[in-house]
């Protein structure tokens, strides 16, 4: 496990690799090149990963890359035996790619895929790691229906005591995207995915426990290891539409 080793406010280095830290709303134009990589994320997302044990995560599937910076980060932060990641983008990152070749057949990118195309979640899963996964890292398209359907596809494929990571959930709640004419005005609140989640917790038995942060998610697998996530019609109130 390598540490964060602070060069500036917003610049750390790992493992000889430069992490640059800059969010904007839109997505930041800083480019990845050689050993610095973007990492666009605010600082306070950063506790929530250094906080875990890397014997706890040895198997990592990352959802959504951007440009590569968490990737590193995960990687160099918990050292683990497998790590893929998947990007809807079909653009390719050079300084990623070049990252992935030195760690040719522990580390992987599949780029243009969805995080919702369950069929290849499954195939990553089955090849990359053996079936089973420790973490998983959700930072891809913050949509509602894109968000449930790769959390119902991979939860039940994490191992009991697994950890599941939803960043990113309040967006909807902002004040860039209260105006009529912002582009995603129309688009269903990822924070309605907690009511569900809160229901699976209760009724069907796989979440053991769930941690709500202002950055992101913590969502736990219990030890119960059948089950169908999202299967419960038991809620009251079913009807009401989505936020």
């Amino acid at each position: 496990m390598h540490n964060l080793n602070w060069k500036n406010e917003t610049d750390f280095e790992m493992g000889g690799y430069t992490l640059r830290m800059h969010y904007e709303h839109g997505g930041s134009k800083i480019k990845s090149e050689g050993n610095e990589f973007l990492l666009m994320k605010a600082k306070n997302f950063l506790g929530h990963y250094t906080s875990l044990r890397p014997e706890d995560c040895r198997k990592v599937l990352e959802l959504g890359v951007y440009q590569g910076g968490s990737f590193v980060f995960l990687d160099q932060l918990l050292e683990p035996e497998k790590i893929s990641a998947l990007e809807l983008s079909t653009t390719t990152i050079p300084a990623l790619d070049q990252y992935v070749e030195k760690n040719s057949g522990r580390a992987k990118i599949y780029y243009g895929t969805s995080q919702d195309d369950v069929s290849k979640l499954h195939q990553i899963v089955d090849e990359d790691f053996g079936g089973e996964l420790d973490l998983v890292v959700d930072d891809a398209s913050h949509f509602y229906e894109q968000t449930k359907t790769s959390f119902k596809t991979l939860f039940p494929l994490v191992r009991p005591g697994g950890l599941y990571i939803i960043e990113d959930w309040n967006w909807a709640f902002q004040d860039a995207f209260q105006s009529p004419d912002n582009g995603w005005f129309g688009v269903p609140s990822p924070a309605n995915l907690m009511i569900e989640l809160l229901e699976e917790m209760t009724r069907n038995g796989m979440i053991s426990d769930i941690e709500v942060h202002r950055e992101l998610w913590k969502i736990r697998r219990s030890t119960v290891k059948d089950g169908e996530i999202f299967a419960s019609q038991g809620r009251r109130g079913r009807s009401i539409g989505l936020l």
